[in-house]
């Protein structure tokens, strides 16, 4: 079995695995991957050492692939497996090699290590002496002669049409190794590395599956971009595979761990502004020095974020810390803005507009000379985005009938998920719009990815809801530490507002905040619209609970309540539940 061919109908994103272990080759295969590249590398890389031990004479490269592959590959997964092999060695026969690969099932062969991959005096070196390309070309020719397929990894054009006129099904552009700690740096940028890959697949006819592999990807959202700079089909996973992700896992676990013993060295934040932005992570520390420099640029600020990741408090930051602070921050609610209501909120009214007697100053008029932010952005239903990207242009505001063009020049910052750009594609959301709003974007990291923050965290919260720095047992911090949050920031708020009051004195036990170990055992039946009336508790208390209960998911919470969404994030903001 070759690779899962394209055709003209199905236009899909070609995914290669390169895998080292039976784990990650069936992991890579249930998640459909349409090769599964069995290299000396990945199992190098499962032992901890970086891909370029792979060109080092360590161990006999070919029987090592073919025998991991036997042991925990072949026979159980269904994408088509291809065995890396070296034929640098003048001794080795590539008929017999090539066979072998066939009678053990290989759905094909892959050139690696490469010798495409050493250049300079050793490269041409390996050429002279006949051990380089031409050998790689002959192995191609050979699994094409019993029927196999042919993964190639190339650097030049040439070598892709060489590769091309054996007969090769793959051709996968590599652009060098993937930075990280335990791998090469690569200073290319995405740009850069699509150029390269264009011109070495120049010429390429579209029968031959195109993909890269290496260099600056280290994620499926710059392998897509990647995909749509340049003409190539799809993205070989190596390090972005298995040691990235270890690596990333294990540093995060290792912090979480390592920060319990010293929470009673982190002094709760004394700075209790609502712009105030806790944590002393890099991330965090990154975020507001790149807020501070921003300050005083005239440029349109996004804000990316998951909700509750603070997206409303860096906004408020860089409006206090910029020239216009003294002035009141404008804020539009975009989610609540509807039909002509919301025009009005926007624009304002001349006299007699709407039977008015007064005239009426809208929301992009009252910033002029301050700052206007778009809350969740992606929300504004399209009649409003037009209306704001004529701000946006022309910086002036023409209020509901009137015919006077009024001077409204204010500091433009927006807020949005991460779903913004999906929007854009699916054509709900303007693409001028988003050009114009995303001068320079700011992600906020959710807090998961950012666990070292919680002991700093729940001790400045626990301050603002107290007046008292609380203190944490270890055993509670290890609950909270190990907790997914999925609600963020607003989350963590109410689970330590919720721990606070359940604890008995003045150290928060792991029994104070067991809830967050049995996230679904005190999901009690959905309570009806009229709960509140029946139950002694407050409308925000009901609310407040609902929506821990739900991980902050507003969807999921609304439902429950028996409400809108648009009416359940009206009581949020009534109540200031926002976090």
């Amino acid at each position: 079995m070759q690779g899962r061919k394209l055709n003209d109908s199905d236009k899909r994103f070609l995914f290669g695995a390169v895998v080292g272990s039976g784990l990650t080759a069936k992991a890579a295969d249930k998640a459909g991957a349409d090769y599964l590249l069995a290299l000396n590398a990945g199992r190098f890389r499962v032992q901890g050492a970086s891909s370029l031990t792979s060109f080092l004479p360590v161990r006999a490269a070919n029987d090592w692939v073919v025998e991991f592959a036997e042991r925990e590959m072949l026979g159980r997964c269904n994408a088509p497996i291809y065995a890396g092999f070296s034929v640098s060695d003048p001794a080795l026969n590539i008929t017999d090699l090539v066979m072998r690969a066939k009678n053990l099932g290989f759905s094909g062969v892959c050139n690696f290590p490469s010798t495409t991959l050493i250049d300079g005096r050793l490269g041409a070196l390996i050429q002279r002496e006949g051990l380089g390309l031409d050998r790689e070309v002959a192995l191609v020719q050979e699994a094409v002669k019993v029927g196999l397929g042919a993964f190639v990894y190339v650097q030049t054009n040439a070598q892709a049409r060489k590769m091309v006129d054996a007969g090769a099904t793959a051709i996968c552009v590599n652009i060098g190794f993937t930075s990280g700690d335990t791998g090469v740096n690569t200073h290319l940028t995405l740009e850069t590395a699509a150029a390269q890959i264009e011109r070495v697949l120049a010429g390429v006819p579209s029968s031959v599956d195109k993909l890269c592999h290496g260099g600056p990807i280290t994620s499926p959202e710059e392998a897509l971009a990647i995909t749509r700079i340049c003409g190539v089909q799809g993205f070989v996973a190596g390090s972005t595979l298995d040691r990235l992700p270890v690596e990333q896992t294990l540093s995060e676990v290792t912090k979480g761990f390592t920060s319990i013993p010293n929470l009673s060295r982190i002094k709760a934040n004394s700075v209790d502004s609502d712009s105030d932005l806790v944590g002393s992570s890099f991330a965090m520390r990154m975020i507001r020095e790149e807020l501070d420099d921003l300050a005083y640029e005239d440029i349109p600020v996004l804000l990316v974020g998951e909700t509750g990741t603070g997206k409303s408090r860096a906004a408020q930051r860089l409006h206090t810390a910029g020239p216009s602070a003294k002035r009141q921050l404008v804020v539009v609610d975009c989610p609540a803005l509807e039909g002509a209501e919301g025009s009005i909120h926007l624009l304002g009214t001349a006299p007699g507009a709407f039977g008015g007697v007064g005239s009426q100053r809208g929301a992009l008029e009252q910033a002029s000379g301050s700052t206007i932010v778009f809350d969740e952005i992606a929300a504004l239903q399209p009649e409003h985005q037009g209306k704001i990207l004529k701000f946006t242009d022309e910086k002036v505001v023409q209020r509901i009938g009137d015919h006077t063009l009024r001077k409204a020049d204010a500091r433009i910052v927006s807020t949005t998920t991460p779903k913004l750009l999906d929007a854009v594609e699916a054509k709900d959301f303007r693409q001028d719009l988003y050009y114009r709003v995303s001068g320079h974007e700011i992600h906020l990291p959710p807090l998961r990815e950012r666990i070292d923050d919680i002991p700093e965290l729940a001790l400045h919260i626990g301050k603002q809801i107290s007046r008292e720095t609380p203190k944490f047992s270890n055993a509670a911090l290890r609950l909270m530490l190990e907790h997914n949050w999925p609600g963020n920031m607003r989350e963590l708020f109410f689970a330590v507002q919720r721990a606070v009051r359940k604890s008995d004195g003045s150290t928060i036990n792991s029994k104070d905040i067991d809830f967050l170990r049995r996230p679904h055992a005190e999901k009690t039946k959905p309570r009806r619209k009229d709960a509140p009336g029946r139950v002694s508790v407050s409308e925000r208390d009901w609310i407040a609970d609902a929506l821990a209960r739900n991980g902050f998911r507003r969807a999921q919470t609304a439902e429950e309540l028996g409400m809108t969404t648009r009416t359940l994030y009206n009581k949020i903001k009534k109540h200031g539940l926002q976090g």
